[in-house]
């Protein structure tokens, strides 16, 4: 038992979890969204920074091999006395000019490559983040959950066993008495394999019960599985015959019908469907 002083405070309580819970998912959920983007921008920029520099780096090695070429061709016939020293250093300035550009470009290369890397460590730390979103998510359920176990549903029914008296000690979840509604009940009967198959969803049958009267009943459940054997064959030689459990709701406007009750349920013979 609950006083109602204590049942209204874990009613708000849970009800304030809830909705703190849900604020912080719906701010994890835009957090995660933003960074996605964000990182998705940053990997495609510094891929693209990193293609334009390695295009660059390409480049420069080739205006060096030509800067070699034509510097060894120019010493070469400073050597003899061709070309001038002023041709001679020129060529020499400008081959040392593109050789610091290759180097200045492969330390670019270098930088690039670990801006992408570290853009692609933020795909990771989305990646964690998406599953601290999938805990607050099972958080969020289990205080919706919580919620609703402290939600009081009254419902209309009569009581049919009362498993504790005042005074008595109760454990937590224990059942102190069990209701029944007795606009829900239904009449179960077991029928033979060899007639299951003339059963239908929706069929109506004759109910009949130990007073003598008589219910006609609408059948709603049929199991799919076979349940206990009628007959059981002992010797071997032939099959059990197992039986489907089906259900049938009867009215029960006049409060004549209880739980236990025994029926009987008239199966037709024929198949008038055929």
């Amino acid at each position: 038992m609950i006083e109602p002083q204590e049942l209204k405070a874990d009613q708000a309580y849970y009800a304030h979890t809830e909705e703190g819970q849900t604020a912080a998912v719906h701010e994890a959920g835009s957090a995660l969204k933003y960074q996605e983007l964000q990182t998705r921008d940053q990997i495609r920029q510094a891929e693209a920074a990193l293609a334009s520099s390695q295009a660059q780096q390409a480049e420069a090695a080739a205006d060096l091999e030509r800067a070699r070429l034509d510097f060894e061709r120019t010493e070469g016939l400073f050597k003899e006395g061709i070309d001038s020293r002023q041709v001679y250093d020129q060529a020499r300035t400008t081959y040392a000019a593109a050789k610091a550009h290759v180097e200045g470009l492969a330390k670019q290369v270098e930088a690039q490559r670990a801006a992408l890397a570290l853009a692609r460590s933020n795909a990771e730390q989305v990646a964690v983040r998406r599953s601290q979103l999938r805990a607050q998510e099972h958080q969020l359920a289990a205080a919706g959950a919580q919620k609703q176990k402290a939600q009081v549903r009254l419902v209309d029914g009569l009581v049919a066993e009362r498993a504790a008296l005042q005074g008595e000690v109760v454990n937590p979840g224990q059942p102190i008495v069990t209701l029944i509604n007795p606009d829900n009940l239904w009449v179960r009967a077991d029928v033979e394999e060899t007639y299951i198959d003339r059963v239908r969803l929706g069929d109506r049958m004759s109910v009949r019960f130990p007073s003598g009267m008589e219910r006609e009943g609408t059948v709603f459940f049929r199991g799919v599985d076979a349940a206990y054997a009628t007959q059981r064959d002992v010797s071997r030689t032939k099959r059990d015959i197992k039986t489907f459990e089906i259900r049938l709701r009867v009215d029960n406007s006049e409060r004549r019908l209880y739980p236990g009750l025994t029926a009987y349920v008239t199966l037709p013979l024929g198949d008038s469907r055929q």
